[in-house]
């Protein structure tokens, strides 16, 4: 008896491609729908979910033409094959590190490489603001990173001081609180990359710093973190 492969493999595609989207949209959705802050770049999500469209429409295409297809010679199979892998690897392609150097702003990735400044358009107020709320809800080490040294690292060049930045916060948390940051202050060259790794400036609770594969995938592993209200509402009073 022949085993027919192929509806079970598109099968897990389907499901893997349409479960990463809704690991990585659901958590904005349900801010959205609930008023809160979202931290969405528009630069990059909308090319994925353009090229997800484009990528799920040959792969439903793919299967469509073969379950309806009465000659499902060799040739027919070998392009249907390759026709739906290439829709499955495009939707894939957007969750690279490449895709998303590509669709960053053209003014964050050219200003990033000759400056080791974020440049993050804030005014001192809502630093101090942002600062005390950090205190408060005890998301920032207080005894080790003052209000100056937390002016210090988002404000000034990386060599200009001695201050560090440290947080009491987990990979989620982390990602979380970056995303809010971008979005409610837009105009910056932050980085995730270049805040938490290249810059030496931010260190974890043990006084390490944070692994960037962590912060990365963070969103798929932990879609939500235990301080999404928290941090949510910080940056609502900010906005």
């Amino acid at each position: 008896m022949k085993i027919d492969l192929f509806p079970y493999l598109a099968s897990l595609g389907f499901i893997y491609t349409y479960g990463r989207l809704a690991i990585h949209f659901a958590p904005k959705l349900f801010c959205y729908f609930f008023n809160e802050p979202v931290a969405l770049q528009q630069q990059v999500e909308k090319p994925r979910i353009f090229l997800h469209l484009i990528g799920l429409g040959f792969m439903h295409l793919m299967v469509y033409s073969y379950s309806s297809l009465e000659n499902t010679g060799l040739l027919i199979q070998l392009i249907t094959w390759l026709t739906f892998i290439l829709g499955f690897l495009a939707c894939q392609f957007t969750w690279t590190k490449k895709f998303e150097d590509t669709f960053a702003p053209q003014f964050k990735r050219s200003t990033a490489k000759s400056s080791e400044n974020f440049n993050l358009s804030i005014s001192d107020l809502q630093l101090s603001q942002l600062y005390n709320e950090l205190v408060r809800f005890d998301l920032i080490n207080q005894d080790l990173t003052s209000l100056e040294d937390f002016r210090n690292i988002l404000l000034k060049d990386w060599r200009e001081h001695n201050s560090k930045l440290h947080l009491k916060m987990d990979g989620p948390t982390c990602r979380e609180f970056y995303d809010y940051l971008i979005r409610t202050y837009p105009n910056n060259i932050l980085t995730m990359k270049n805040l938490f790794i290249t810059s030496k400036l931010v260190l974890r609770p043990d006084g390490k710093g944070y692994n960037y594969n962590t912060l990365k995938n963070a969103p798929i592993r932990t879609p939500v973190s235990k301080q999404n209200d928290t941090l949510a509402n910080i940056f609502k009073k900010l906005s």
